[in-house]
């Protein structure tokens, strides 16, 4: 189905059709992709488009854009070469003056296992990807600091992925890289984020299918209709994609500086997707059993641990690092070292930690997050029952060994 791109970004998103008025984009990997439609998103709000592009897609794009009224300049260039991002730098500079917000969009993306990849591929993704990131930010950096303004949105995936362990790592390799910077600019008005747009349909995600789609137990079709919210029937829209940038770029930087966000929560925020809540039909608070020892708190939670350790072995592989990932920014700990330190204390290994309260109060707040985020990957009623009942059960273990040890 097709999306009024325009429609969504001044009617849904409610901004101003001259919000980036005169204001310089450089988005690399622009002809295709989360790169065209996010450089049509920026000119149809007024930007000057720089279409950074290696392939003649570029002139496609830049034609397509100016059809709709949009200014937008094609500029060949290959990112993971120095004298071509400096080339790139120049000639924006000349006919534009200082660059506004730069977008590093542009990827090389290969299925295939480690034994069977071949150096060149290695160095090739990791050169386009990562070198090319640090490339443009070096070029385009010393003028946003000389304004002290400027938004850099750096392009980031999932965790990890099969088949895919040269892009997951230049991806990760990424968001390091962003997270340093940010801190760097931390006295300035120049803002880094890592931004992962989230699983969108474009021509890259589509070349790798084939390939991918069998190693995480899928049919092509099955992994083309993925969904990684409940409130789309299948992979993101590019409009959509494009759109959360816009939206981060021009709302939400200051927040979002040095922090990894992806394009759902961008969208949440904004008010296209929906975070749904959910409530148990008995609002009647669920009773643990009534076993109130600290041993026998200890060895619940110690279950809880080990059974949050099983429902996530049960995800898809590539939603598995995500979610391991989530449990230990919330949480404060990683799954592994929560278990291990539940495991000595119910053995008396080692005594109760400082600040164990403000530890299992995390852990608490984990828990009861886990209904709101299931509920942005189903919206089966059943299961989501029975997640909220699961979760409060959870963390009334936790209250109980909380108030039993502060």
């Amino acid at each position: 189905m097709s999306i009024d791109l325009y429609n969504l970004l001044t009617s849904d998103l409610n901004l101003n059709r001259q919000a980036f008025s005169s204001q310089v984009v450089v988005i690399t990997g622009a002809g295709q992709g989360i790169g065209f439609f996010t450089a049509r998103a920026f000119a149809l709000l007024g930007a000057i488009v720089i279409l950074a592009e290696l392939s003649e897609d570029g002139e496609a794009a830049e034609a397509a854009i100016q059809s709709e009224g949009g200014t937008a300049r094609f500029i060949q260039t290959d990112v993971s070469n120095q004298d071509s991002v400096t080339h790139l730098k120049q000639k924006v500079h000349k006919a534009y003056g200082p660059v506004d917000v730069l977008i590093n969009n542009a990827i090389f993306i290969q299925e295939s296992s480690v034994v069977d990849m071949s150096l060149e591929s290695w160095d090739y993704t990791m050169n386009v990807n990562l070198r090319g990131t640090f490339l443009t930010c070096r070029a385009f950096l010393p003028e946003m600091l000389k304004r002290n303004r400027g938004v850099i949105l750096n392009m980031i995936s999932t965790d990890a992925m099969p088949g895919l362990s040269a892009y997951i790592a230049s991806k990760q390799a990424i968001a390091g890289f962003s997270q340093s910077l940010a801190l760097e600019l931390e006295q300035t008005d120049v803002r880094v984020i890592p931004f992962g747009p989230g699983m969108v349909d474009t021509p890259g995600i589509r070349s790798v299918a084939s390939g991918l789609a069998p190693q995480l137990g899928l049919t092509e079709s099955q992994f083309l209709n993925l969904s990684l919210h409940a409130d789309y029937d299948g992979l993101m829209p590019p409009e959509h994609a494009a759109a959360a940038a816009v939206f981060l770029t021009y709302h939400l930087a200051d927040e979002f500086h040095g922090q990894i966000i992806n394009g759902y929560e961008v969208l949440e925020r904004a008010g296209i997707l929906h975070t749904q809540e959910v409530f148990l039909t008995n609002g009647d608070s669920i009773k643990s059993q009534n076993r109130n020892s600290l041993q026998a708190l200890y060895q619940e939670l110690s279950a809880i641990l080990n059974e949050t350790e099983i429902e996530i072995g049960k995800l898809p592989v590539f939603v598995r690092p995500i979610a391991k990932n989530g449990f230990k920014i919330k949480s404060g700990m990683s799954l592994s070292d929560w278990q291990r330190l539940v495991s000595d204390l119910a053995s008396g290994v080692i005594p109760v930690p400082n600040q164990m309260g403000e530890k299992l109060a995390a852990l608490a707040v984990y828990y009861r997050e886990v209904p709101m985020e299931t509920a942005r990957f189903t919206k089966d009623e059943e299961t989501l029952q029975m997640v909220a009942e699961t979760a409060q059960l959870r963390e009334e273990v936790i209250h109980k060994l909380t108030s039993r040890i502060t």
